[in-house]
């Protein structure tokens, strides 16, 4: 199991201001293969269930961007590299966003030139730039970590996902031709957001959902409960803070689902995200209706976008048979710090190993089982623990300038 500490929840973002094309009249607008090409592959990293692809802009800097189903137009998360660029910005928008505040601002920028491994170039394209970084993504992620990218790419070429190797293979539509021991699942692009029928089970009751998949998303699945018929919330949950959307942190519950089968793929105790009412369900009713699945599960497969055929063609990858885990220390961490080597605690569940501990919000951790960000990822600290009930954790952090040492066993809290 990978689900995060912190899962970053389904970056779907409602634009309130339609972001129409610049390059009308231009001759080149959209990404483009060099001609002749037939396939371009891509190294990605995977940090909390999410692909993180470099993106060069303007053919001057290259960040890394979150590939992402759950967004229609780019995003970059610091205007501060926007204006080191020189973009040219439009006009400013509001976007309304997961989280607990109504809306964020931003800035159109246009006249953008993308630039993706291969030779893949994107003319004349849009983006948005965030006047400030509400989403923190370097913070949870623990990598340098500064944009958004999804439709612009998913519109153009069908895009495989190995999760296996890290790679994204990137095909001309005209000239793909699927593996023939993919499963083919029918997929609806709406609103530029790709949804596929699937089916859950909660003791005798049983539903099927339109529910949009989205690669931005590190949980399994999230679903809004307050406007799902004929499946109740698990009986047994754990509140805690679920993620960190456009508008800030995502209260909610965390429980798991006794069956959910896409297709001829059933998985029994899914975790799920149910966020609180009011925290997360006016982005889901306008965007992804009822809910999303998101890294957790898509990475049990290897997954080939095709949008241009509406569908999904999937094949399980070395994790499908591993089982889905939660947090088991009940602490959140976050990297800070210029070179993001620091841990810092974001939340303490009450009841926890972690608050048991007399671990607080605000400590500064130096080490977790002698590991450090300095030779460590976030992803591994991670990993650490949600690794095995019973494990035994050593932490050393500072609070108020005082070091600090404390012992606890994981336990499987749900």
């Amino acid at each position: 199991m990978r689900n995060p500490i912190i899962s970053l929840i389904a970056f779907i973002l409602v634009i309130n201001t339609c972001l129409c094309s610049s390059a009308s009249g231009q001759k080149e607008f959209g990404f483009k293969m060099p001609e002749n090409t037939r396939k371009i592959e891509i190294p990605f990293e995977q940090h909390n269930n999410l692909i993180i692809i470099p993106l060069t802009i303007n053919r001057f800097l290259t960040l890394k961007f979150i590939l992402d189903t759950g967004v229609e137009n780019a995003i970059l998360t610091e205007k501060l590299y926007g204006d080191v660029l020189g973009v040219n910005y439009l006009r400013e928008i509001t976007i309304d966003g997961p989280g607990l505040i109504d809306s964020v601002e931003a800035l159109i920028a246009n006249q953008i030139t993308f630039g993706l491994p291969g030779g893949v170039i994107g003319h004349n394209m849009n983006m948005l730039v965030l006047k400030e970084d509400y989403l923190k993504l370097s913070e949870n992620i623990g990598d340098d970590v500064h944009g958004i990218i999804g439709y612009d790419i998913f519109s153009r070429f069908v895009v495989e996902v190995d999760y296996d190797d890290n790679v994204i293979t990137l095909y001309d539509p005209k000239k793909y031709r699927k593996n023939r021991r993919d499963i083919e699942i029918p997929i609806e692009v709406r609103g530029s957001k790709p949804f596929i029928n699937a089916t859950i089970r909660q003791g005798d009751k049983k539903t099927t959902l339109d529910i949009m998949i989205d690669t931005g998303a590190s949980h399994a699945a999230l679903i809004d409960y307050n406007y799902l018929d004929g499946v109740d919330l698990p009986e047994k949950t754990i509140q805690t803070r679920l993620g960190r959307g456009i508008a800030g942190d995502i209260p909610g519950y965390i429980g798991r689902m006794d069956s959910v089968q896409i297709g001829c793929f059933d998985f029994n105790k899914m975790l799920v995200s149910a966020p609180f009412e009011g925290a997360y369900n006016k982005v889901i009713k306008r965007g992804a209706r009822v809910g999303t699945f998101g890294g957790e599960l898509l990475n049990r497969f290897n997954v080939t976008f095709d949008y241009s055929h509406s569908k999904l063609y999937l094949s399980k990858s070395d994790k499908y048979g591993e089982s889905f885990e939660y947090n088991m220390s009940g602490m959140s961490l976050n990297a800070i710090g210029s070179k993001l080597d620091t841990m810092v605690v974001v939340n303490v569940d009450k009841g926890t190993p972690a608050y048991n501990a007399d671990i607080r919000k605000g400590d500064i951790i130096h080490s977790i089982n002698g590991k450090t960000l300095r030779y460590n990822s976030l992803s591994d600290i991670i990993n650490i623990l949600q690794s095995r009930d019973g494990r035994k954790i050593k932490v050393k952090f500072f609070r108020d300038g005082e070091k600090n040492k404390v012992k606890f066993r994981l336990k499987r809290i749900i």
